[in-house]
């Protein structure tokens, strides 16, 4: 048992069943996340901002205690070129740009550009810029992937990365990383499309790009920003008319989890949308099935026909998550009149903004029985911590938790019968044993290994994990 699994402070989650050993008249639901009102919560006002694309990363800034949003907008003065700009928030919803006079756009420094159209080319394309605190070198504090050069054949068209000490000045690779072309006998990575991410693997202490190949994902790996391994697919289509688009990966308690852009190419169709996506290794990644994370719009809406993923993971605001997206009220390619003529016209508008929809924590997915009651056991696990924490909704019914040893025999002190009945809507509920109180004494044995067990009466569980 030296890979037995530990019940630490890291949420359990129910995405998949790999710490699962038994259910018995239990279901499971995947949960869609709900829209923060019906607007955008950040779209394009300035002068300079006229790009359709309108890529972003949005994080919360701990240290600072602000969120900050680096997002992609178009600046044409001297044609189609690209500028990326910063935007502020206290509380994640209301965002103000803030005046940092660093480039001229327009004949002033009043803006809150961070990269300008006369920086590389002019194309550079960031879909991914992330605050890296474990980074010990100050000037590589923030980090970023993305693609440049519309010149598809050109030396540098391919994917760059960058850093900054301050999230503001950044400083990108002199040549691609990753090439949409590799030239012939030499070196170079790829080839590669333009839609890509990285994730921050905090397990594994790595970094991981996410790339595009043709319609598929691929996957190269750094261990310190610099060197990357050739990009390798892990996720393919199923049928001719999806396309895998774009994804992100983050880690989230003891496993990780990623959002897919999915494309649907059919000719009526042209419209994007988001799936989870889950692994336990970062390596094997698993398509979650049913609906989409964010429900596209509905007619008239603004995000009727795209919803996108943004380059950063969720962020815990209180009891929920904060997913932000983009989202447009266009397909991602005009559908030929021939198929329906009634449909070409809402595809004038071409212009996509930044929306937020939220989750309950943990709430990507849960377990839950009816009345006449369900159980679920997990694996054997070893206590880390006293105490058991659960994110469950029991408050017209209840949830008990039992304890049991590797032969399925109740622990003494840690039965059904001495829980404490959990009545509660909450997402951090302790659970309770009249005589033992908590897990301390099976925390105080770290040798002996244990298994819960879930009773659920009208009771729906997101989430245990220990205190």
């Amino acid at each position: 048992m030296t890979n037995m699994r530990t019940l630490s402070i890291a949420p359990q989650l129910f995405v998949d069943f790999a710490d699962v050993e038994l259910r018995e008249n239990v279901t499971r639901t995947f949960h869609q996340a709900e829209k923060h009102g019906t607007h955008p919560v950040l779209k394009q006002g300035a002068p300079w901002e006229c790009h359709s694309g309108m890529t972003a990363s949005v994080v919360y800034d701990a240290e600072e205690e602000i969120f900050k949003a680096w997002y992609m907008a178009g600046f044409y003065a001297s044609g189609e070129e690209h500028v990326h700009c910063l935007a502020l928030s206290s509380d994640g919803i209301h965002w103000e740009r803030p005046e940092l006079g660093l480039h001229s756009a327009l004949e002033s420094k009043s803006n809150n550009i961070v990269i300008p159209a006369s920086h590389h080319d002019g194309q550079d394309h960031f879909e991914t810029m992330l605050k890296d605190p474990a980074d010990p070198d100050p000037f590589r504090r923030y980090k970023a992937i993305g693609w440049s050069s519309y010149d598809w054949d050109g030396p540098l068209a391919g994917i760059y990365s960058a850093t900054s000490r301050d999230g503001l000045d950044w400083n990108h690779t002199p040549e691609p990383i990753f090439r949409f072309h590799p030239r012939p006998n030499t070196d170079d990575l790829g080839p590669v499309g333009d839609a890509q991410s990285m994730m921050i693997d905090s397990l594994k202490k790595r970094y991981v790009a996410f790339l595009r190949g043709g319609q598929s994902r691929l996957m190269s790996v750094s261990d310190d920003f610099v060197t990357w391994t050739p990009p390798a697919p892990f996720l393919t289509p199923l049928h001719e008319e999806e396309a895998l688009y774009n994804n992100t990966g983050f880690v989230y308690g003891n496993q990780y989890l990623g959002i897919l852009t999915h494309f649907d190419k059919g000719p009526l169709a042209q419209t994007q949308t988001l799936k989870l996506l889950s692994s336990r290794d970062g390596e094997r990644w698993d398509r979650i099935p049913g609906e989409s994370l964010v429900p596209l719009g509905d007619v008239g809406e603004w995000d009727r026909f795209q919803i996108m993923l943004t380059g950063a993971p969720p962020i815990r605001v209180g009891d929920r998550l904060f997913i932000y997206y983009r989202g447009a009220p266009r397909r991602h390619n005009k559908v030929p009149r021939e198929y329906d003529p009634a449909i070409a016209p809402d595809q004038e508008t071409d212009t996509m903004s930044i929306g937020l929809a939220t989750l309950r924590a943990d709430g990507f997915a849960s377990v839950a029985a009816s009345y006449d009651g369900g159980r679920l056991t997990t694996t054997p696990l070893r206590a880390e911590t006293d105490d058991l924490v659960l994110n469950l909704k029991a408050d017209y019914g209840q949830l008990l938790v039992e304890c049991l040893d590797t032969e399925d025999r109740t622990i003494p002190g840690y039965g059904k019968e001495d829980c404490l009945p959990l009545q509660v809507d909450a997402v951090d509920a302790q659970v309770r044993w009249r005589e033992k109180g908590n897990l301390r004494d099976l925390a105080a044995s770290p040798g002996q290994p244990f298994k819960l067990r879930f009773h659920l009466y009208n009771a729906r569980l997101y989430s245990y994990r220990g205190a």
